[in-house]
């Protein structure tokens, strides 16, 4: 488990000119600030290399310009403090949020070869529409149609998973008289209560852990639970037993498919626990969202996406431990769309360009 705080304000130096770009010193805040009039999701900082920015997907660097050695120290020590460095050090990794002009940055520390480093990523800018978000109204309204039960949303890492549930959050909040939980690990974006209530939790400042804090709302009589990732046994356990006893979860998973995601949380118990694991699966999902983030013609990025919706016979199969029998209820056997479907509907809207349709039909006959 990483450590992780929330910072709002002016940290210590962090306007303090560190790097050059293109011939002028900035600070790192200099770089924070740039990132949206450049239309950047992520900064990223490394000892020796130079600073990059991800945009659309897609990697590029600043300048040429590598990054000192005095330059990532002084990172390190403007947002984390000597307990955190410590810990930084200890565990590997460390995580906060930082809040300037409103805007909310999540800030990762890892280290690699060179020492540490940091990845650092804009979130909690204005929550989406949830129509907005280019999801196909299939998905949209099987979606917020669902009131209890597990809602498993998967994909790879910047495959936009908490954006989609924080974005059907925000709907059933403006639509719903219900209480609203979400825990995450760290508070990304900030959900004002609407028609619900709403309480957020940040794992390792409100709540030890996420299997702790799903645990605490089993005696709250929340509506819904927003789990920010299911990472280990101990919190898959709760999440099926919060699903079991009514209660509608959200959670995230990283998955190449939604087959996929639902072989990995089996997979993830010995072989003498699968059985029940299987059996809990099988009462309490309702449906497998994979999405994936193509590049928009219109600039941006849309997803792609699947779906596996439960029904009678993916219950069964589920029971029975028949999981490759499930492909074959992915997509519209269930009422829903296949990921091919879905890539050819967005081209037919020409919302994604004739090339990237052949790049990813091409990655789907090569099964990556």
């Amino acid at each position: 488990m990483s450590t992780q705080s929330t910072v709002t304000g002016t940290l210590k130096a962090v306007d303090a000119p560190i790097h050059v770009i293109r011939g002028s010193r900035v600070s790192l805040v200099d770089m924070l600030r740039s990132m949206r009039p450049a239309g950047a999701s992520d900064l990223y900082l490394q000892t020796g290399a130079p600073v990059r920015i991800k945009k659309s997907g897609r990697i590029t660097a600043a300048d040429e310009a590598p990054l000192r050695t005095e330059a990532m120290r002084h990172v390190v020590n403007c947002f984390l403090s000597p307990e955190d460095q410590q810990t930084l050090a200890r565990r590997g990794s460390a995580d906060m949020v930082y809040v300037d002009q409103g805007i909310r940055y999540r800030v990762h520390f890892a280290r690699g070869h060179t020492g540490p480093y940091a990845a650092i990523r804009i979130v909690g800018q204005s929550i989406l529409e949830l129509k907005k978000l280019g999801l196909p109204q299939v998905v949209r309204k099987r979606l917020t149609q669902a009131t209890s039960g597990l809602l498993l949303v998967c994909g790879s890492t910047d495959s936009g998973k908490t954006v989609t549930c924080t974005s059907l959050l925000d709907h059933l909040n403006q639509t719903r008289d219900s209480v609203l939980l979400t825990l995450e690990d760290p508070l990304e974006y900030i959900l004002e209560p609407q028609r619900s209530m709403v309480i957020q939790r940040e794992v390792g400042l409100h709540t030890p852990t996420f299997a702790d804090g799903i645990r605490s709302a089993l005696r709250e009589n929340v509506d819904a639970i927003f789990v920010g990732e299911m990472r280990d046994t101990e919190t898959m356990d709760q999440v099926l037993r919060a699903g079991e006893t009514g209660h509608l979860v959200i959670t995230t998973l990283h998955s190449e498919d939604a087959l996929s995601a639902l072989l990995r949380i089996v997979g993830s118990y010995t072989q003498a626990d699968q059985p029940r694991i299987r059996q809990s699966l099988a009462s309490t999902i309702t449906g497998v969202v994979y999405q994936r983030l193509l590049p928009r013609t219109s600039g941006g990025r849309v997803p792609c996406t699947e779906t596996l919706w439960a029904n009678t016979a993916v219950r069964t199969i589920l029971r029975a431990g028949e999981l490759s029998k499930l492909g074959t209820y992915v997509g519209r056997a269930t009422g829903g769309i296949g990921f091919k479907e879905s890539l050819l509907e967005l081209r037919q809207q020409g919302t994604i360009s004739e090339q990237t349709l052949q790049d990813e039909l091409h990655r789907l006959q090569a099964g990556q």
